[in-house]
């Protein structure tokens, strides 16, 4: 509960992601992040939008409050992360956050991982609410009919950054 109020007080301005989550430190760097607990994986990933988010990019950020799946938008400008509206993503008890790949550690997570494994866990979740059980080839069959042609983020013009940049410093 406390994690969701932090992240609204973000949303509304009151305070920076990096005031909100400067206690959230990551100790397992080589670890594989499907390997960590809850707390551990929600703190590696803070620690990695803080730290390591590129310019210009978003990422989804995930995780649970009294069994509820919660999902807010984080945000990187050139001197600024912006945090959206944390918003209820499902009350599905036994909801995942993400489904990592084996070997994505700290050091080797990205963007497109972080939304690859968002997709994959909303596939997974959606199985599950309607009772089935998907295999691996299943998942990855259904997640390459729902995403564009490399699964990647748009690559940005300088011009197009500036913009993008004016616009969320306004």
């Amino acid at each position: 509960m406390e994690r969701l109020r932090k992240l609204q007080e973000c949303n509304k301005r009151n305070m920076t992601l990096k005031q909100a989550f400067c206690q959230f430190g990551i100790t397992k760097e080589n670890q594989a992040i499907k390997r960590l607990n809850e707390d551990e994986e929600f703190s590696a990933v803070i620690n990695w939008a803080l730290n390591k988010l590129p310019p210009f990019h978003r990422m989804n950020l995930r995780y649970t409050v009294n069994g509820e799946l919660y999902q807010t938008t984080i945000t990187k400008s050139t001197r600024e992360i912006r945090v959206g509206k944390p918003m209820l993503q499902t009350k599905f008890e036994g909801a995942i956050r993400y489904d990592w790949p084996e070997e994505t550690t700290y050091e080797t997570l990205d963007v497109g991982i972080i939304a690859t494994s968002a997709s994959r866990a909303d596939i997974i979740n959606d199985a599950k609410i309607n009772g089935r059980l998907l295999s691996t080839q299943e998942v990855a069959e259904q997640e390459s009919s729902h995403t564009n042609q490399d699964g990647k983020n748009p690559i940005l013009t300088e011009e197009e950054r500036h913009v993008v940049s004016e616009f969320l410093n306004v």
